[in-house]
């Protein structure tokens, strides 16, 4: 989050919304069209992840860095802990024999409880473990819903936008950034297991409520596929598209009286 909205209240409660279903829903969605693949088709594919990983990382480490160390190497750059997170999940997807992987309850289990247990050991963002443990069950119910249909009738809509704006609502109880949801880092009280274990509870129906609240297009769907080019632009584009927005946002916050922590 900016230095500029560090203190709002409001600021904060959004971020916790957000970040509750965001990430949860990026990372499902990448288990939902996962696949096992052939070898020769398989390598290509980690390859282009591998290589935008690749890139970045090195275009961060010149530009944003006054000394490198093994560290910061081995450490993804903001949001390219997906792209390695993402390498590690299909490789897990692709080498776990298929008797194994047909049992569905007995791997959203194993997996959910590594998650949680993750959270006791010292990893943090050091290539990416932390989040790759802790957000693996979101990928592999994404992948275990790849049969099915994500989008509820019509009738059901409303409800969906009643449930995000309850859980909105209900965060303006706790108006504190909880950093717990970056899933980055291990806990340092039994307040992070709560965290993610309720993060974890309301991340895959806040996750299916956004998708049927989505305005739907064609166009929008075309948008879709390109996806992950966004995601690894976005943090190109967004601090100096924002630089001209964040001062009459924090003016109209304070116009409005909104409370700061």
């Amino acid at each position: 989050m900016r230095k500029e909205f560090s203190d709002s209240t409001a600021c904060a409660v959004i971020w916790n919304w957000i970040n509750l279903f965001v990430m949860p829903l990026f990372i499902f969605i990448s288990g939902y069209f996962s696949r096992k693949k052939e070898y020769k088709d398989f390598l290509p594919s980690i390859w282009k992840l591998l290589e935008p990983l690749i890139i970045f990382q090195t275009i961060a480490l010149l530009f944003y860095k006054d000394s490198i160390t093994m560290r910061d190497i081995i450490t993804p750059w903001y949001m390219l802990w997906y792209l390695l997170s993402l390498i590690y999940w299909r490789l897990m997807l692709q080498f776990i024999p298929d008797k194994i992987l047909n049992h569905t309850k007995m791997i959203i289990f194993s997996t959910f409880c590594i998650s949680i247990l993750a959270g006791f050991f010292p990893f943090d963002r050091v290539l990416s473990i932390q989040r790759t443990l802790a957000l693996m069950p979101l990928f592999f119910c994404g992948y275990y819903f790849r049969d099915k249909n994500l989008y509820l009738p019509d009738k059901y809509k409303p409800l969906c936008l009643v449930f995000l704006f309850v859980i909105l609502a209900v965060l303006f109880f706790y108006p504190h950034r909880i950093t717990y949801l970056l899933y980055a880092t291990p806990y340092k009280s039994i307040y992070g297991v709560v965290v993610r274990v309720v993060a974890f509870i309301l991340a895959i129906p806040m996750s299916i409520a956004f998708i049927n609240v989505c305005y739907n297009t064609q166009w929008i769907a075309q948008q879709g596929r390109m996806s992950m080019q966004y995601y690894i632009y976005h943090a190109l584009i967004i601090p100096p598209m924002s630089a001209p927005i964040i001062p009459p946002l924090i003016l109209i916050a304070d116009k409005m009286n909104i409370p700061m922590s």
